[in-house]
């Protein structure tokens, strides 16, 4: 047993001031494209950069290219005081915005999404798929999504 009225003594292995940090060279994670980040600043405009509007901008980035990059949700997470891993979730949870990966192609100007649930599959909607094809080619994306109904579309500017 050891005895607690003895004084306990403490012996520092480091002065507290000695320990000091380095600091960082730069900004901690990716460091946002200049032209990605100035043309974010232009969509957004005098919008607050509340976290609440993630979407709202998110939205308005998609609207104005087509798509999402990787390069303006580095710049559009440091506009708004966000990590960068937030405002990606937030991007790829929602099956409306294109995220589009560094060096990746860029998706079509129209993107047609159409029901491939069992329901849809019985209306027909193999036969939608086929005739947009025919009738939009190459010029339109497709793709799946299960419970959306019909079908719906995103046109770019």
């Amino acid at each position: 047993m050891t005895d607690r009225s003895a004084p306990s003594r403490i012996v520092p292995i480091v002065a507290a001031d000695a320990v000091r940090r380095k600091a960082r060279p730069g900004p901690k994670g990716r460091v946002p494209d200049p032209q990605a980040l100035a043309e974010v600043r232009a969509l957004l405009g005098d919008a607050p950069r509340r976290r609440d509007l993630l979407i709202e901008h998110l939205h308005r980035i998609q609207d104005s290219r087509g798509h999402i990059s990787a390069a303006h949700l580095v710049a559009l997470a440091q506009e708004m005081g966000l990590s960068s891993v937030e405002v990606y979730e937030v991007a790829t949870f929602y099956h409306h915005f294109e995220v589009v990966k560094e060096g990746s192609a860029t998706p079509p100007r129209l993107t047609v999404r159409v029901c491939d649930s069992i329901s849809c599959a019985m209306a027909g909607a193999e036969a939608l798929i086929d005739g947009l094809v025919s009738a939009l080619g190459a010029e339109c994306g497709f793709s799946a999504f299960p419970a959306w109904g019909a079908a719906s579309g995103h046109r770019s500017p």
